[in-house]
């Protein structure tokens, strides 16, 4: 014979209880009325290899978020690099510019003193 649960207070049987001793005449009443309920076994989750998969998708998860991690620090690292490779390089045509502006200063000063060894060389 099937089980029956009380879904509501009924007589002296409160929600959840299994409901026995009554005639099967007030447990169709019952039924019908929606106070009572057939009991079911709960189910046993399926063995289907969700909880595998689930298993196996969590620790995908896990490497790609350490990944992810790892590539946003080195994405950080690299720009702080290239950050200081643009100051460098900054730094390198400021110095250009500076010999360059010395260049033809200093070049006047070496033309003159070639021509002069030259012509003290003829004599």
């Amino acid at each position: 014979m099937p089980k029956y649960i009380a879904r509501q207070s009924i007589g002296h049987f409160r929600p959840g209880q299994e409901i026995e001793g009554l005639e099967a005449k007030q447990l169709q009443a019952l039924l019908a009325s929606g106070a009572i309920e057939e009991y079911q076994e709960p189910e046993e989750p399926k063995v289907d290899g969700t909880a595998a998969r689930l298993a196996e998708l969590e620790k995908a998860n896990a490497e790609l978020t350490a990944t992810n991690t790892t590539l946003t620090e080195a994405n950080q690292t690299a720009a702080a690099d290239k950050a200081k490779a643009e100051q460098e390089v900054a730094e390198l045509k400021a110095k250009v510019a500076e010999l360059e502006k010395a260049k033809p200063a200093s070049k006047s000063k070496t033309s003159d003193k070639p021509a002069e060894q030259g012509a003290e060389a003829a004599k």
